[in-house]
C-alpha cells in the first residue's frame, strides 16, 4: 500500500515537472514580434490555459483555422452561463491591431481576479456572462511574429489576386534584408509624390495648384517576381476576417474572400453567435469605431426595406453608451474610422440584431507633441509627421531611413527603400496598455448596470361573476437600455420578450394564448399591459397563478398570486 502511494506521488511529481518544464520552454522560446512582448499563438494558449484554472472561467475551442490553429473561446461566469444576458468580446481580428487581442486577455484576467476578491464582481458574474474570443483570426495575427515583417490583415488562403491562374506568386520581398518590408520610391517623370517640406522622410502627393511637380512613384518594397511587368500584385493569401462578413460585403475586392463567411474562423464565430440567443452586446476591438464616432442615423421608414444606416431609435442609446465609454477611456481625437465593408461590427448590428460596440481603444495621440502635423494649414502627411514625432518622444525606432539600392526592374533609375516599419504605428508598446484594460473592465461593469431589467410590478384582478376573472399584468423595463435594438426587431434575430401565465389544475384560459410575445420595451420605464380572461373557482382549485416574462438576452421576471381584488 505504501509503495503504491509512493509510486503515484512520484508519477504525479514527474508529470508536474514535465508540464512546468514545457511551460517554461514555451515561454522562453516565444518568438519576438514586430513589437516586443506581444504573445504569439503558443504563448496565448498558455495564458488562456492559466485562466482556465479559475472557477469563474472555462476555455473551449470554437473551431480551427486553415493552419490548424484553434479559435479559442473563454467563457467568464458562474452557474448556467448560457441562460443569462451576455456580452461577446472579440479581439485579434488582424495583426495590425494585435493589441486588441492583448486587451481581451487582460480584461478576462481582471474579471476573474476581481471576482475572486470582490463579492460584487462575483455577483455580477452570476447575472451576466462574458464570452471572450481573444484572437478571432489567429493565422493572420501570427504574421506579426514572422520575419521579414510585412503589415497584413489576411490569413493564408491561396488567392489569385491578379487573375493569371497562379496563386501568391508575386508577394512583397525584403530587398535590403533588414527584416522589414517597408516602402520603395522610384524617381521618374510623372511620379505623383514629393518629400514633405517639413520632413523629407514623409512623402505627400504633389499639388500642381501650389506649383508642385511630382518626382516619385511609391510601391511596397519588392520586385517583379513573376515577370508580368507589375510589382507585388499577387501577395501571399488571403482573406481578412473583418472583410468577410455578410453586411455590405465587398464583392471581388482584395481581402474579401471568395464568398461571405468563407473562412473557418469567420464560420466558427458566426455559428457560435447564432447559437447563443442570450448575447445582448457584441464588443469588438477594431478600427470601425462607433463609440468615439457615432454613425449617421436615419429613421427606419426613410431607409426602405434594406437598412444600411443606424436607426434613429437606436442612435440615442448607442450615443449614451458612447458617452460612458469616452468618459472612462479619457482619450480624445480618435481617428476617423474607415468604411467597414464586410466588418463583423456592422454585421453584429444589421444582420445579428445586437447592440454592436466597436472601439479602436488605442491610437497615436494627436496632441503629442503639440502641432506635430505641419508648419501650415496643409494637412498632407500630418498623420505621418505626428507618428514620427510620437516615435521620437517614446524612443521607438519605427522608421527605416531612405537609402538607395540598385533595382533590377528599374535600371538607370534612382530607387530608394525606407519608410515606416510594419505594425509599429498600429500597435503600442505593452506599457501603453497598462490601465487601459482596467478602464474597459469598468466600462463593461457599468454597461451591465444599464442592461434592461424586467419587472412585473402590477397585477390587477377583477371578478366578472360566474367564476370568470380578468387579470391584467404590467411588464416594465426598469433598465436604461431598451430590451433590444430596433434593428434586432427588424432583422428578427433577437428573441423578443415573452410573457406566459401558468394556471393551477382546474383553472382554464378563456381567450388568447397562455404564452404571448411582447413588443420592444423602451428603457427607463417602458411598459406593456397584458390581459388574461380565465375561469377560476377558488373553492375548487388549489395553487397560485404564476406569471413569467423573459427573453434570453434580457433576463426574466416572475410573479405568483392568488385571485382576489388585492392580489399579491
Amino acid at each position: 500500500m505504501m509503495n503504491s502511494c509512493y509510486f503515484r506521488c512520484v508519477v504525479a511529481f514527474l508529470a508536474f515537472f514535465c508540464w512546468l518544464s514545457a511551460t517554461k520552454f514555451a515561454i522562453a522560446s516565444q518568438r519576438v514580434g514586430a513589437v516586443e512582448g506581444y504573445a504569439d499563438f503558443d504563448a496565448l494558449r498558455i495564458q488562456l490555459e492559466d485562466l482556465n484554472r479559475s472557477p469563474f472561467a472555462e476555455l473551449s475551442v470554437l473551431g480551427r483555422t486553415r493552419e490548424n490553429r484553434e479559435v479559442y473561446l473563454l467563457t467568464i461566469g458562474r452557474g448556467r452561463v448560457d441562460d443569462r444576458p451576455a456580452i461577446l468580446v472579440i479581439g485579434g481580428l488582424d495583426a495590425t491591431q494585435l493589441y486588441g487581442s492583448e486587451l481581451a486577455v487582460r480584461v478576462a484576467r481582471q474579471l476573474v481576479q476581481q471576482a475572486a476578491e470582490d463579492s460584487k464582481v462575483a455577483d455580477l458574474l452570476e447575472r451576466v456572462t462574458f464570452y471572450i474570443i481573444p484572437r478571432a483570426s489567429p493565422d493572420a495575427c501570427e504574421f506579426f511574429f514572422i520575419r521579414p515583417h510585412e503589415q497584413r490583415t489576411t490569413n493564408t488562403r491561396p488567392t489569385d489576386d491578379d487573375h493569371d491562374g497562379r496563386f501568391d506568386e508575386d508577394p512583397p520581398n525584403d530587398l535590403d534584408g533588414d527584416g522589414w518590408i517597408t516602402a520603395m520610391r522610384v524617381e521618374e517623370p510623372g511620379g505623383r509624390y514629393i518629400p514633405h517640406p517639413d520632413d523629407p522622410r514623409v512623402m505627400i502627393v504633389a499639388d500642381p495648384a501650389k506649383g508642385e511637380r511630382g518626382r516619385w512613384t511609391l510601391y511596397e518594397e519588392g520586385s517583379d517576381l513573376d515577370g508580368d511587368g507589375r510589382i507585388n500584385e499577387d501577395p501571399v493569401g488571403g482573406v481578412a476576417f473583418d472583410r468577410n462578413w455578410t453586411f455590405n460585403y465587398p464583392y471581388f475586392e482584395t481581402g474579401a474572400g471568395p464568398y461571405q463567411v468563407s473562412e473557418p474562423e469567420t464560420q466558427a464565430v458566426a455559428d457560435f453567435a447564432f447559437g447563443r440567443r442570450n448575447i445582448a452586446v457584441v464588443f469588438t476591438f477594431t478600427t470601425q469605431d462607433n463609440l468615439f464616432h457615432l454613425p449617421k442615423s436615419e429613421a427606419s421608414g426613410r431607409q426602405g426595406r434594406i437598412k444600411t444606416q443606424l436607426l434613429e431609435a437606436d442612435s440615442g442609446p448607442l450615443d449614451r453608451i458612447g458617452e460612458l465609454y469616452r468618459e472612462l477611456h479619457g482619450g480624445t481625437d480618435s481617428p476617423t474610422p474607415p468604411e467597414g465593408k464586410g466588418s463583423v461590427s456592422d454585421w453584429a448590428y444589421f444582420h445579428y440584431g445586437r447592440w454592436s460596440l466597436a472601439s479602436r481603444a488605442w491610437w497615436i495621440p494627436k496632441s503629442v507633441p503639440e502641432d506635430a502635423g505641419a508648419s501650415s494649414s496643409d494637412s498632407r502627411g500630418r498623420d505621418d509627421l505626428r507618428a514620427l514625432a510620437w516615435f521620437a518622444s517614446q524612443g521607438i525606432d519605427g522608421f527605416v531611413p531612405w537609402r538607395s539600392i540598385e533595382h533590377p526592374d528599374f535600371p538607370g533609375r534612382r530607387v530608394q527603400i525606407g519608410g515606416f516599419k510594419p505594425y509599429l504605428r498600429t500597435n503600442p508598446p505593452l506599457s501603453e496598455l497598462d490601465g487601459l484594460d482596467g478602464k474597459h473592465v469598468d466600462f463593461f461593469r457599468q454597461l451591465t448596470d444599464k442592461f434592461p431589467r424586467l419587472r412585473i410590478p402590477d397585477i390587477r384582478t377583477e371578478s366578472l361573476g360566474g367564476g370568470i376573472w380578468r387579470v391584467k399584468a404590467t411588464v416594465v423595463n426598469e433598465g436604461t437600455l431598451p430590451t433590444f435594438p430596433q434593428m434586432g426587431e427588424i432583422s428578427r434575430q433577437t428573441q423578443p420578450v415573452q410573457i406566459a401565465i401558468e394556471l393551477p389544475d382546474g383553472a382554464a384560459l378563456l381567450t388568447g394564448y397562455a404564452r404571448r410575445q411582447l413588443p420592444r420595451l423602451a428603457g427607463n420605464g417602458g411598459h406593456v399591459t397584458e390581459t388574461f380572461l380565465i375561469r377560476f373557482e377558488p373553492e375548487r382549485v388549489e395553487g397560485r397563478i404564476r406569471l413569467r416574462a423573459w427573453a434570453p438576452s434580457v433576463g426574466s421576471a416572475r410573479r405568483a398570486f392568488s385571485l382576489s381584488n388585492d392580489s399579491r
